[in-house]
């Protein structure tokens, strides 16, 4: 079977290794195409995706067409596509991947094409095994790993100062990353934004850049070359903690899998999103060409990004750059916080900018307007409707990429956790179509339909229903997997309305026998396959006309078509939800899903940019309504809430500044109200009181309009909710004398003013539910002139939760004697955008993952390079042991230990590149261990600021049971913990640290005394020789054993004979004794660190 032989060559060439300049390399959305990504120099990437041509016929008679979905790709990669393709047809996949990367490297890394020999001789022309030599180009980076510690404490200095979280990640003196966030919670971001974009305001939203070789600064980049390799690369995603875990970043997992960062830890994590995704294309493509472009011609950030994109395709003069266009200032909400406002780079010049500061600040403009533009192209979206939900603009290619690239969130994600949301979605869609009323259309996506009005053939055939086969009766061509009409042999044309199956074909037997998957119906279909077990003519029309070439009329009617074959929306939820993980995408449900038919279902879900939730909370859901399924319901900007509460502050009711109406509408118009909320852009039906939106507060009176006009019975066949009508309950601003009209309607003019909470439908598919008695315990007081009424004029309690945004700041108020709130207009209701302090400040409480490391602390207080490994006093005991605040039980101290108080030998004097690396990891992970846990858990403390070579640390143990008699031991003395030296030789970590006493002075063995201490102070433990020591221990591990048998008592316990230090020789001969004695190997490089 072609699927199979392509999944199964699929499989192969994702082999890792197997092309070592392409990674993710994956399946696609659709079975047909693939994605990956090709790499020709460090931080230089290009996303491809492939579509496979007539896969039915793979891996004979198919083509590929490969596009990039990267922006600026260079020259010679666009002429590459334009001109290699066609070599490819009727080649494996792994022969199409081989070719087409060899071309890609001619074109990205400077070779003369060599001469090629046709396809068909196995490529001759290329060598086969042949690596890239980085040495036979000139231009090759050269891979520098110093950086700048002064610039880059600087410039983390100037983000911190601005307010933002700052850290870093890996190794400074080699590659590393720099994080930069803040809370969600403080950009000022509406809850329902939130909701509908799938972020939570207690997470952080991390900026990450991803420095291979080494730090720069923003002056040096910018003035680089445009065709040099880009030194940095930047990632955005959500997190829990202020900084994610190296690891959790795909394509520096294997550099940053050894720098004893812990993975585990899926809290940690950076996470993406349909929302970070795009951004993250934005920043690596164009960000630093808009910084220069602000650089040189002063531009606003909007001027700089029109620049950018008039800039495409054309060159521009210096006259075109003065065009005032380009110097518009930026339009922010009123209650925008003021750090999401800001922008450095318009007050400095370039030597003096921090780039981690400007491109976060670029980073958080472009999320919290994410709406405004084009998640594909980036550019700004004009449009009259303020959406919700970021989207695509209405260029036909940008909606096609949106739909095969999966940009939005997942469709399956959607079907999975709103089920009854997508039902009502796809219902109202149709009924939009059977109206003929369905004008934003699905095109430029490449849907193929059947029509047999179209000049393609289509063939006469009898039908075997029990055998599930199709006769036909002259020669054919249909191809395995394609999906055909199946129609009664002399119906008409429109295959809504006339007895009609759709099918896929399984499989081709000869030119006339065909084997076809189980029918599905469509349309009006009566006939039972028991009926048509006998044989009936019918006439197979294959979809392959193009959605786009159809006429209006004949465009709905294949969407009702498309819509008809899908299964239901429950048994796709049963179907993801029981697939394994790499099955789960609906486009893998062969025979049941049609490819057009999914695209037409993922238009529709993605183009709603409202926010819809199906809750049965009865918290949350109006009372009275029981005949009803109810939907909690916000549209608009995110802005647009804003505008709504400034105009509620505006108001002159202070103590009712809000009413509750009705809109009633027929179920074919949701489709749009959904898309491009309530307005009056268009007459439906009639305005006998001038424009404006039509509202009522008696439900009853707005009903009425739900039944107006014909829906001509079509109703999407597969619904589940059967939907009759639909209403919405809106909140509008209480002032009566300025609507146009108040009876029998509300007219309301200014749409501002009103704001869509809740939808309700009804349907023969939707059950009464019980009438809950009980009212939610927080619910909207009302004026008791406008009260909003439902059945039976009754008046409806509105919960507190329909307030949206407002909800937790109504909560605030205080309760009246009925347990309302009291709906008072007061400036706790202001939206949550106001008084925002700053992008670190999310909630009065204290956060764990709001501390910050001690390695980012050390960074930034350091004032020297060398400061970094633990020189700087300023991260004083206090910031590193923060700990103690949070409820430790011990009497340590940290950083009571002086360095004059005790005498060591110098440092070490030798040093090796493996074992200083290794050291400096082991040294970070220790002190982010220690910086996390409570002290009197550990046992163990090591102060930084006594660490003046990572050779040599000194360790004081502590805090052990005071049943022990070396606890009691140091308490009648005056002392709270025994200090160690550690010294680490030249091979570690393949040899073990020395670890040996430096005070008090222990009993020793002859003295029955134990805790593996020797007499010259030395740990007794095989696990610190040859014989014991495993490369991969880490430092808290030995510590936790060492600790373990100072606390043993067998055969004694360790006690403590005098006050005084052991001198280090006395420990060096009492270790080799003990060696000796056990038969335990002593380190070959021990010699060094004796003799150091």
């Amino acid at each position: 079977m072609p699927w199979k032989l392509f999944r199964k060559d699929l499989s192969d060439v994702c082999l890792r290794g197997r092309f070592p300049r392409l990674s993710h390399l994956r399946l696609g959305d659709e079975d047909s195409t693939i994605a990956f990504t090709y790499s020709f120099q460090p931080s230089m990437h290009i996303e491809f995706m492939v579509s496979i041509l007539d896969a039915a016929e793979y891996p004979d008679n198919h083509s590929y067409f490969a596009f990039a979905v990267t922006d600026n790709i260079p020259p010679a990669v666009s002429a590459i596509l334009e001109t290699v393709q066609c070599k490819f047809n009727g080649c494996s996949l792994e022969t199409f991947l081989e070719g087409f990367c060899n071309y890609l490297d001619q074109a990205a890394l400077g070779r003369e094409p060599r001469a090629s020999s046709p396809i068909d001789d196995d490529f001759d022309a290329i060598s086969d095994g042949e690596d890239m030599d980085w040495d036979e180009y000139p231009d090759a980076p050269q891979m520098d790993h110093s950086v700048d510690m002064k610039q880059l404490r600087t410039d983390l200095r100037a983000a911190k100062s601005a307010g933002f979280k700052v850290g870093y990640l890996g190794d400074l003196e080699g590659s590393f990353i720099v994080s930069i966030s803040c809370r969600i919670a403080s950009l000022g971001i509406s809850q329902d934004a939130m909701q509908m974009w799938d972020v939570c305001p207690t997470h952080f939203i991390v900026l990450l850049l991803y420095y291979p070789r080494g730090y720069r600064r923003l002056d040096h980049i910018v003035s680089q070359s445009q065709t040099a390799p880009s030194p940095v690369r930047m990632y955005v995603g959500f997190c829990d903690r202020y900084k994610p875990t190296a690891v959790s970043i795909p394509e520096t997992h294997q550099e940053f899998s050894g720098l004893g960062v812990s993975n585990s830890t899926l809290k940690s994590a950076l996470k993406s999103s349909f929302i970070t995704d795009p951004l993250e294309t934005l920043l690596n493509d164009r960000f630093l060409s808009i910084v220069q472009d602000r650089l040189r011609h002063g531009f606003s950030w909007t001027g700089a990004e029109i620049f950018y994109n008039d800039a495409q395709g054309k060159k521009l003069d210096t006259k075109d750059s003065k065009l005032p266009k380009y110097f518009v200032p930026e339009e922010w909400a009123k209650f925008t916080p003021g750090f999401v406002k800001a922008d450095d780079l318009s007050q400095h010049t370039a030597h003096q900018l921090s780039l981690p500061l400007i491109a976060m600040q670029y980073t958080l403009r472009r999320f919290v307007k994410c709406t405004e533009f084009c998640l594909n192209c980036h550019c700004k979206i004009d449009t009259g409707f303020e959406a919700l939900k970021p989207y695509v603009c209405s260029s036909p290619l940008c909606l096609y990429q949106y739909m095969q690239l999966g940009m939005g969130p997942k469709l399956e994600w959607e079907i999975v956790t709103q089920p009854y949301v997508v039902d009502m979605l796809v219902s109202f869609a149709y009924a939009r179509a059977a109206q003929g009323q369905l004008n934003d259309l699905p095109s430029g996506l490449g849907i193929k339909v059947a029509s047999t009005g179209s000049t393609l053939p289509s063939w006469t055939a009898r039908l075997d229903a029990a055998k599930m086969t199709l006769l036909a009766q002259k020669p054919h061509n249909l191809k395995v997997g394609e999906w055909i009409l199946i129609k009664l042999a002399n119906a008409s044309d429109l295959p809504s309305t006339v007895s009609s199956l759709c099918s896929t074909v399984l499989q081709v037997h000869d030119q006339s026998l065909v084997e076809i998957s189980q029918p599905i119906s469509v349309g009006y279909w009566t006939d039972t396959q028991d009926s048509l077990s006998d044989g009936l003519d019918v006439q197979v029309v294959p979809f392959r006309v193009d959605f786009d070439s159809l006429a209006g009329d004949l465009k709905q009617k294949a969407v009702m078509l498309l819509l008809d074959t899908l299964p239901d929306v429950f048994s796709m939820k049963d179907f993801i939800e029981s697939s394994t993980p790499e099955h789960k995408a609906l486009a893998s449900w062969h025979g049941k899903i049609c490819p057009s038919a999914l695209y037409v279902l993922r238009w529709i879900l993605a183009s709603n940019r409202s926010c819809i939730v199906h809750d049965d909370n009865p918290e949350h859901q109006v009372t009275g309504m029981h005949n009803y399924m109810q939907f909690r319901l916000a549209q608009g900007s995110p802005d647009k809430e804003a505008r709504f509460v400034q105009e509620l502050n505006n108001s002159s009711n202070m103590e009712f500044p809000t009413l509750f109406a009705w809109h009633g509408s027929p179920v074919y118009n949701w489709h749009s109200i959904l898309r491009q909320g309530l307005n009056f852009a268009q007459q439906l039906n009639g305005r006998a009181y001038g424009d404006g939106v039509y509202m009522a507060k008696d439900l009853e009176v707005s009903r009425i309009y739900c039944s107006r006009g014909s829906m001509s019975g079509a109703k999407w066949s597969r619904s589940k909710l059967d939907i009759t009508s639909a209403i919405s309950l809106n909140e509008v601003v209480n002032s009566p004398t300025k609507f146009k009209l108040t009876k029998p309607y509300y007219v309301v003019t200014q749409l501002d003013w009103i704001q869509s909470r809740y939808l309700f439908i009804s349907g023969g598919g939707i059950k009464a539910q019980e009438e809950n008695k009980n009212k939610p315990s927080k619910v909207f007081k009302q004026h008791p002139d406008w009260t909003a009424r439902g059945p039976g004029n009754e008046p409806v309690s509105i919960p507190i939760s329909a307030l949206g945004t407002r909800q937790s700041q109504s909560h605030k108020n205080k309760d009246d004697s009925n347990g309302q709130a009291t709906g008072h207009r007061q400036k706790k209701r202001k939206a949550s955008t106001k008084g925002v302090c700053g992008p670190s400040e999310s909630s009065s409480t204290t956060d764990p993952n709001d501390d910050t490391e001690i390695e980012d602390l050390r960074l930034l207080d350091s004032d020297s390079d060398g400061d970094v490994t633990g020189k700087s006093r300023r991260v004083d005991a206090s910031k590193s042991s923060h700990n103690l605040r949070r409820g430790s039980k011990t009497d340590f101290q940290p950083g009571t230990l002086q360095a004059h108080s005790f005498k060591l030998l110098g440092p070490p004097s030798y040093a090796t590149t493996t074992a200083t690396k290794s050291l400096q990891r082991h040294l970070k992970a220790t002190l982010r261990i220690q910086d996390r846990e409570p002290l009197h858990e550990i046992g163990w403390y090591v102060d930084p600021t006594l660490i003046n070579n990572v050779y040599q640390w000194i360790v004081e143990f502590h805090s052990f049971d005071p049943s022990l008699p070396l606890a009691q031991d140091l308490k009648q003395k005056g002392l709270t913990s025994v200090v160690m030296e550690m010294r680490f030789p030249p091979q570690f970590p393949m040899s073990p640290p020395f670890i040996r006493v430096v005070r008090p002075r222990f009993m020793s063995f002859q003295q029955r005394g134990g805790g593996h201490v020797t007499a010259g102070g030395a740990m007794c433990m095989e696990l610190l020789t040859s014989s014991g020591w495993l490369p991969t221990s880490s430092i808290d591990s030995v510590f936790l054993q060492v600790r373990m048998a100072l606390c043993s008592t067998e055969p004694w316990p360790a006690r403590i004979e005098r006050d005084g230090d052991y001198p280090f020789s006395e420990a060096v001969s009492a270790y080799r004794r003990a060696c000796q004695a056990h038969g335990w190997k002593v380190p070959d490089d021990f010699n060094r660190i004796e003799a150091a």
